[in-house]
């Protein structure tokens, strides 16, 4: 549904009202021109999104942009809400403030501030209860939802750093390394030498961290670009292979049927009818 044919500013509904008469799971799926902003009150369940699974322990927010493939399983009878808003909004709204798009382009899961709370609240009544500016006045509480969420997902970062200055440093340093390098560099020990530390060191900071090894995460980040390039361009597989920077388009599969289950081209076959 593009921005043009949605019928309101935002859509603000309960979780139950939907996903009780689903069983109370949401297949995975997509929205191409929606952000879908998260508020569980109560309850809980699990959020999978671009192929990682994440368990949702009330009080809890998510925050997922377009094109995020996506999907839920919750205890029945949770209780929350799902802020709905066409992302020409959501960019009309962010206009002023491009480093907050960034931030939210970017699906996330944080603890679900007193802020975020009150700020989907305000939308769901004035959602429920048509007065004069509506329109205006809705827009503008979107805005103010989007800089909430974006502190929230500042005071976790800010929670990670307070784990020591040391983990700080070397373990930001290597994400962003990760984030410029993941097509060129493949091996823990390449990113360990550029921080100028000990590959053996750096993968006991990516555990302490994020529970994962160095390994771990950059074959995470490999896989997250090869299922967007399978699902949205027409490279063959080796096309995919070769444009992540493997020299062998057999390992590359290897690897991608070890991580996500399944080989690439059924991935790629299982997302034709979404796409």
């Amino acid at each position: 549904m593009g921005p043009a044919h949605f019928p309101d500013t935002l859509h603000c509904e309960s979780i139950a009202s939907r996903s009780r008469q689903l069983d109370w799971k949401i297949a995975p799926h997509r929205h191409h021109q929606l952000h879908q902003f998260f508020l569980l009150e109560s309850g809980g369940g699990s959020i999978a999104m671009d192929g990682q699974t994440y368990e949702l322990t009330p009080p809890v927010a998510i925050t997922i942009p377009l094109l995020t493939v996506h999907g839920f399983q919750f205890q029945r009878e949770t209780q929350g809400w799902v802020i709905t808003v066409p992302q020409q909004v959501l960019d009309e709204v962010l206009k002023s403030t491009p480093d907050l798009g960034e931030e939210l382009s970017t699906p996330a899961v944080v603890l679900a501030t007193p802020e975020i709370t009150a700020s989907i609240m305000r939308i769901d009544r004035e959602h429920s209860h048509p007065r004069k500016n509506r329109r205006g006045y809705l827009t503008h509480l979107v805005g103010i939802l989007a800089i909430d969420f974006a502190r929230a997902l500042e005071q976790n970062r800010f929670e990670l750093q307070k784990k020591g200055s040391t983990e700080k440093t070397h373990l930001q340093t290597f994400l962003a390394l990760l984030e410029e390098r993941f097509v060129e560099c493949h091996n823990a020990g390449g990113y360990a030498a550029a921080i100028g530390i000990t590959t053996q060191h750096l993968n006991r900071l990516c555990r302490q961290v994020t529970g994962r090894t160095t390994s771990d995460l950059i074959q995470e980040r490999l896989m997250l670009e090869a299922r967007r390039s399978l699902a949205y361009t027409r490279m063959t597989v080796s096309e995919v292979a070769y444009s992540l920077g493997f020299t062998d388009p057999a390992h590359f599969s290897r690897l991608f049927r070890k991580n996500m289950g399944l080989s690439p081209n059924a991935f790629r076959q299982n997302l034709e009818p979404e796409i």
